[in-house]
Protein backbone atom coordinates (compact mmCIF):
# COMPACT_ATOMS: atom_id res chain seq x y z
CA UNK A 1 0.00 0.00 0.00
CA UNK A 2 1.66 3.29 -1.36
CA UNK A 3 1.34 6.96 0.52
CA UNK A 4 0.07 10.08 -1.10
CA UNK A 5 1.79 11.63 1.48
CA UNK A 6 4.63 13.71 -0.28
CA UNK A 7 7.28 12.75 2.94
CA UNK A 8 6.45 9.15 2.75
CA UNK A 9 9.60 8.21 1.57
CA UNK A 10 11.14 9.18 4.99
CA UNK A 11 8.99 6.90 7.23
CA UNK A 12 11.36 4.80 9.24
CA UNK A 13 10.85 1.16 8.33
CA UNK A 14 7.94 -0.37 9.67
CA UNK A 15 10.61 -3.62 10.46
CA UNK A 16 12.88 -1.27 12.47
CA UNK A 17 9.41 0.07 14.30
CA UNK A 18 8.17 -3.42 15.19
CA UNK A 19 11.68 -4.78 16.12
CA UNK A 20 11.73 -1.83 18.46
CA UNK A 21 8.00 -2.13 20.20
CA UNK A 22 7.95 -3.76 23.27
CA UNK A 23 4.43 -4.23 25.03
CA UNK A 24 6.32 -4.85 28.43
CA UNK A 25 7.98 -1.26 28.45
CA UNK A 26 4.52 0.00 27.23
CA UNK A 27 2.66 -1.75 29.87
CA UNK A 28 5.34 -0.62 33.10
CA UNK A 29 5.04 3.09 31.71
CA UNK A 30 1.55 2.88 30.38
CA UNK A 31 0.89 4.44 34.68
CA UNK A 32 2.97 7.48 34.21
CA UNK A 33 2.58 8.06 30.93
CA UNK A 34 0.36 11.51 30.82
CA UNK A 35 2.63 13.13 33.20
CA UNK A 36 5.82 11.87 30.99
CA UNK A 37 3.97 13.84 28.15
CA UNK A 38 3.37 16.60 30.51
CA UNK A 39 7.04 17.33 31.62
CA UNK A 40 7.76 17.06 27.87
CA UNK A 41 5.45 19.39 26.37
CA UNK A 42 6.33 21.97 29.95
CA UNK A 43 10.56 21.41 29.50
CA UNK A 44 9.79 22.02 25.36
CA UNK A 45 8.24 25.09 26.24
CA UNK A 46 10.73 26.12 28.88
CA UNK A 47 13.85 24.99 26.54
CA UNK A 48 12.61 27.22 23.17
CA UNK A 49 11.22 29.97 25.46
CA UNK A 50 14.86 30.36 27.27
CA UNK A 51 16.52 29.95 24.00
CA UNK A 52 14.21 32.40 22.06
CA UNK A 53 15.11 34.53 25.19
CA UNK A 54 18.83 34.13 24.37
CA UNK A 55 18.26 34.86 20.79
CA UNK A 56 16.35 38.10 20.85
CA UNK A 57 19.12 39.63 23.08
CA UNK A 58 21.61 38.75 20.78
CA UNK A 59 19.79 40.26 18.12
CA UNK A 60 19.46 43.15 19.35
CA UNK A 61 22.81 43.72 19.81
CA UNK A 62 22.57 44.36 23.53
CA UNK A 63 25.65 45.61 25.80
CA UNK A 64 28.54 43.23 26.53
CA UNK A 65 27.77 43.01 30.48
CA UNK A 66 23.96 42.36 29.89
CA UNK A 67 24.34 39.67 27.36
CA UNK A 68 26.93 38.12 29.63
CA UNK A 69 24.63 38.25 32.65
CA UNK A 70 21.57 36.88 30.80
CA UNK A 71 24.18 34.07 29.11
CA UNK A 72 24.89 33.09 32.76
CA UNK A 73 21.64 33.06 34.29
CA UNK A 74 20.39 30.90 31.49
CA UNK A 75 22.88 28.27 30.49
CA UNK A 76 21.84 25.81 33.40
CA UNK A 77 17.91 25.78 33.09
CA UNK A 78 19.03 25.80 29.43
CA UNK A 79 20.82 22.58 29.24
CA UNK A 80 18.87 20.95 32.29
CA UNK A 81 15.41 21.20 30.13
CA UNK A 82 16.92 20.38 26.51
CA UNK A 83 18.32 17.03 28.97
CA UNK A 84 14.53 17.02 30.25
CA UNK A 85 12.71 17.23 26.60
CA UNK A 86 15.18 14.37 25.11
CA UNK A 87 15.14 11.78 27.53
CA UNK A 88 11.15 12.29 27.95
CA UNK A 89 11.20 12.26 24.27
CA UNK A 90 12.99 8.71 24.04
CA UNK A 91 10.68 7.74 26.75
CA UNK A 92 7.40 8.34 24.65
CA UNK A 93 8.85 6.79 21.29
CA UNK A 94 9.29 3.64 22.73
CA UNK A 95 6.27 3.84 24.47
CA UNK A 96 4.62 3.41 21.05
CA UNK A 97 7.41 3.29 18.24
CA UNK A 98 5.16 1.79 15.76
CA UNK A 99 2.04 4.21 16.02
CA UNK A 100 4.81 7.53 16.40
CA UNK A 101 7.60 6.18 14.14
CA UNK A 102 4.79 5.44 11.10
CA UNK A 103 3.43 8.92 11.28
CA UNK A 104 5.29 11.03 8.08
CA UNK A 105 6.64 13.54 10.13
CA UNK A 106 8.89 11.99 12.48
CA UNK A 107 12.02 11.76 10.40
CA UNK A 108 11.76 15.86 9.23
CA UNK A 109 11.51 16.60 13.05
CA UNK A 110 14.77 13.63 13.24
CA UNK A 111 16.47 15.55 11.04
CA UNK A 112 15.40 19.37 11.78
CA UNK A 113 16.59 18.25 15.45
CA UNK A 114 19.81 16.94 14.15
CA UNK A 115 20.30 20.62 12.02
CA UNK A 116 19.48 22.67 15.09
CA UNK A 117 21.98 20.58 17.42
CA UNK A 118 24.67 21.05 14.61
CA UNK A 119 23.86 24.70 14.45
CA UNK A 120 24.13 25.25 18.67
CA UNK A 121 27.59 23.29 18.59
CA UNK A 122 28.49 25.35 15.80
CA UNK A 123 26.76 28.43 17.49
CA UNK A 124 28.24 27.79 21.40
CA UNK A 125 31.75 28.19 19.97
CA UNK A 126 31.38 31.01 17.95
CA UNK A 127 29.06 32.83 19.90
CA UNK A 128 27.48 31.55 23.22
CA UNK A 129 30.97 30.83 24.66
CA UNK A 130 32.56 34.13 23.70
CA UNK A 131 30.01 36.02 25.62
CA UNK A 132 29.89 33.60 28.92
CA UNK A 133 33.43 33.88 28.96
CA UNK A 134 33.88 37.57 27.56
CA UNK A 135 36.77 36.41 25.46
CA UNK A 136 36.00 38.74 22.72
CA UNK A 137 34.40 42.44 23.27
CA UNK A 138 32.70 42.02 19.70
CA UNK A 139 30.97 39.10 18.46
CA UNK A 140 30.75 38.43 14.90
CA UNK A 141 28.34 40.31 12.50
CA UNK A 142 26.68 37.29 11.36
CA UNK A 143 25.57 35.87 15.04
CA UNK A 144 22.57 37.54 15.34
CA UNK A 145 21.70 36.09 11.38
CA UNK A 146 23.13 33.07 13.05
CA UNK A 147 20.87 32.79 16.15
CA UNK A 148 17.69 33.53 14.30
CA UNK A 149 18.40 30.76 11.69
CA UNK A 150 18.84 28.11 14.83
CA UNK A 151 15.79 29.51 16.43
CA UNK A 152 14.02 28.72 12.84
CA UNK A 153 15.38 25.14 13.09
CA UNK A 154 13.81 24.96 16.80
CA UNK A 155 10.35 26.04 15.36
CA UNK A 156 10.54 23.75 12.86
CA UNK A 157 11.31 20.83 15.41
CA UNK A 158 7.90 22.10 16.92
CA UNK A 159 6.13 22.14 13.76
CA UNK A 160 6.73 18.46 12.94
CA UNK A 161 5.65 17.80 16.13
CA UNK A 162 2.73 19.26 16.11
CA UNK A 163 1.78 17.62 12.60
CA UNK A 164 3.40 14.07 13.55
CA UNK A 165 1.12 14.45 16.55
CA UNK A 166 -2.47 14.21 15.52
CA UNK A 167 -3.80 13.11 11.84
CA UNK A 168 -5.55 15.50 9.70
CA UNK A 169 -8.66 16.69 11.13
CA UNK A 170 -11.49 15.52 8.88
CA UNK A 171 -14.10 18.18 7.63
CA UNK A 172 -17.84 16.81 6.94
CA UNK A 173 -19.55 19.57 4.72
CA UNK A 174 -23.04 19.42 5.22
CA UNK A 175 -25.83 21.74 4.94
CA UNK A 176 -27.44 23.15 8.05
CA UNK A 177 -30.35 25.45 6.19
Amino acid sequence: MSSTHPLAFMRLPYPLLTALDSRMYHFWLQPVHYIIRMLHILSSAAFFGIELLFVLAVAQNLDRHVLTSISRFMMRPLHWSFAVVMATGVLLFFYDPVRVGSRAYLTPKLLAIALALLSARLGHRAIFRPIVTSERSVLPSWSGVFCIASCVLWIAVFVFSCFNTEGVPKVYLRHYF
